[in-house]
């Protein structure tokens, strides 16, 4: 009997008995079942390809669905009368695939077994195809997901290596240290590792998860790879792991495990490195960043280092010596820019286009004292050319730019006393003029005249030359305890007969007990005359009618000792008294060096005191003079 040859069962006394005795169509061989338990039986053994029916049968037991649920692939003829044939075919409309009247004949029951045979063909060659399709896909699918856990690993390695880039060391200390990435399966299987685990390991594709390990971790069930599958957490495992040079390293494990869509654990991500190496390279690191701040804080200048967020991230000795330990506070909060618009300084051009930048600024330390710096920024990069700091150094140049602004004012003072002496002396040539004619021409008033002119350009030239004294001379006071009454009183003398000489009213009020204070007495005094000159050439120069009138009044206190100078002459205008105390401005014109007010302030603040100044337009002007009447030290 040809065992690749179909098998039908046939089961029924009328189907049997005609077609038993015929030939069996070719490829067909014939079981008979005498009983539907007989028909049980053969299909427990093995399914055949067809099964014939009479409908007797075929309506008893509901032996077409149980057919149907035992054997699906197995293809059911029904053998029926001819006048039943319709109704069956209603009946049973899904439970064959043939409907033969009977009685049947060879013929007819040869067509119909052939019918089966290319169904049964068809049947058997789409279930391979599908059965290849399925393989081949699953085939594809493992490979595609093999390739992108690789992916994974090589994409974590990366990112592994940025980290620590960006972190501290560069990728040199990356390199060097040993990363270990790998992909392992829910079999606990190495699918994919990176080229440090290839390197130390060698290659482990599809072993054991726990072959690299030693000791207790040298099993499936407490490898870190084991600990996850059995947890479903984030772990972390101390082990021993072997090289496969032999050594033994203990590492510190750190497994992690991925998910799919149904929430079943799909794999399992594994990263170590070795300890020793991190120990090692941590004392490397460490020995290098002390070299680095030794180098740092060696340099002769200011040194700061910023992030993006302008905050400072280190500063070397210099600068904490000047400005203090500023860590973690913001650049422009600590040190105000005051020479550059907003946004335009070379730090926030070097933050913003990430190149070098140099230029001078002039700084605002916390305690308002103002620097001149020149600043040179320069950006800190990663590899990949990111932005991450900027380091800035200062050079402090104010005694610089304030030699610089002497050796301007000295130009300028240069240029006013000049312009002076040349007014002053071409007076006096005219007063000796005037007193030469009058001389030969016995013309006394004229000689008169020309004295006056003589000892008026004299005072201007000596004023002048007591004014450039103050100002360029820089020494020591020479402090003596005064009794304020007699100092007053000498000052006042001293300015008396000029004032009244000027047909100006003087008003002196010097009465009572004023007691002592330390001065250097002949700067004060040449202060004070210096004020009371002022206030003559303000009510000369008044053009009211009203008489002119100069008051000087001390006011005694228990701490200091305050003079009043005041006058009702011309008074000053709100933009005169802001730049009133300015070096080398003066409201006078050619009459005036710019100095003298200066140099009257400065005297009066190295003696510790106040000079405060009072006007109003047209109405006149008061100065007040607040000293102390002791002196702790001399001021220099």
């Amino acid at each position: 009997m040809n065992s690749e040859a179909n098998r039908i069962i046939l089961l029924g006394q009328s189907l049997t008995a005609t077609l038993i005795p015929k030939p069996c169509p070719k490829g067909w061989r014939y079981q008979q079942a005498a009983n539907i338990d007989s028909l049980l039986k053969s299909l427990n053994e093995a399914a055949p390809e067809a099964i014939a029916l009479e409908t007797e049968v075929a309506r008893a037991q509901g032996i077409l669905a149980l057919l149907k649920r035992l054997v699906p692939e197995s293809q059911v003829v029904l053998v029926t009368p001819m006048a039943d044939q319709e109704s069956l075919m209603a009946t049973f409309p899904d439970e064959a695939i043939e409907y033969i009247a009977r009685p049947v004949s060879w013929t007819q029951w040869r067509v119909v077994l052939n019918r089966l045979d290319r169904v049964i063909r068809l049947h058997r060659q789409l279930k391979e195809t599908t059965t290849r399709i399925r393989r081949e896909t699953a085939e594809r699918v493992e490979t595609e997901r093999l390739l992108a856990v690789r992916q994974i690993v090589d994409k974590m390695s990366s990112f592994v290596a940025q980290v620590t880039h960006d972190a501290q060391g560069g990728v040199r200390y990356f390199n060097e240290l040993p990363y270990f990435v790998s992909i392992h399966s829910p079999q606990a299987e190495v699918l994919a590792a990176n080229p440090t685990y290839y390197t130390y390991l060698g290659n482990r594709i599809y072993q054991d998860s726990w072959s690299i390990y030693s000791g207790r971790r040298g099993t499936r069930q407490s490898c870190p790879v084991g600990r996850t599958l059995r947890s479903g957490n984030v772990m972390t495992t101390r082990a021993l792991v072997r090289y496969k040079s032999g050594a033994s390293v203990p590492v510190t494990v750190h497994t992690a495990p991925l998910y799919d869509n149904d929430g079943n654990i799909q794999l399992v991500l594994e990263i170590f490195a070795g300890t020793r190496e991190i120990e090692r390279l941590a004392e490397e690191i460490r020995t290098t960043q002390q070299r680095y701040q030794q180098l740092f804080d060696a340099v002769p200048c200011h040194v700061a280092v910023l992030d993006r967020r302008f905050r400072f991230t280190a500063v070397n000795r210099r600068f904490k010596t000047e400005f203090g330990d500023q860590t973690g506070n913001n650049f422009f909060e600590i040190l105000r820019p005051a020479s550059f618009p907003a946004y335009r300084d070379p730090v926030t051009k070097t933050m913003h286009k990430g190149i070098a930048q140099q230029g001078e600024m002039v700084m605002t330390a916390p305690g308002g004292v103002q620097y001149s710096m020149m600043a040179w920024t320069s950006p800190i990069t990663t590899r990949t050319g990111k932005l991450i700091q900027v380091i800035v150094m200062f050079a402090d140049i104010t005694e610089l730019r304030n030699l610089q602004a002497h050796l301007a004012s000295l130009g300028m003072m240069l240029s006013t006393i000049s312009h002076d002496l040349k007014g002053s002396i071409t007076g006096l040539d005219a007063g000796l003029y005037l007193i030469d004619t009058g001389f030969y021409r016995d013309k006394p008033g004229r000689v008169e005249e020309g004295l006056d002119v003589s000892r008026l350009m004299l005072d201007r030239i000596r004023k002048l030359m007591n004014d450039i004294l103050y100002h360029a001379k820089d020494r020591r006071l020479n402090l003596t305890s005064v009794d304020v009454y007699e100092f007053a009183a000498d000052v006042a003398a001293n300015v008396g007969n000029k004032i009244r000489g000027a047909a100006i009213a003087f008003q002196c009020n010097l009465e009572g007990e004023m007691g002592r204070f330390e001065i250097d007495a002949e700067l004060m005094r040449a202060a004070l005359v210096n004020l009371l000159d002022n206030a003559i050439d303000a009510c000369i120069d008044n053009p009211s009618e009203r008489s002119p009138v100069i008051s000087f009044e001390v006011l005694p206190e228990k701490e200091a000792v305050i003079f009043r100078v005041s006058d009702n002459g011309m008074g000053m205008s709100t933009g005169t008294q802001k730049r009133a105390f300015d070096k080398f401005y003066s409201s006078k014109g050619s009459k005036g060096t710019g100095l003298g007010l200066f140099s009257t302030r400065k005297v009066i603040q190295r003696h510790g005191g106040h000079l405060e100044l009072h006007s109003t337009p047209s109405k006149g002007t008061s100065f007040d003079i607040r000293l102390p009447r002791s002196q702790e030290a001399a001021v220099t």
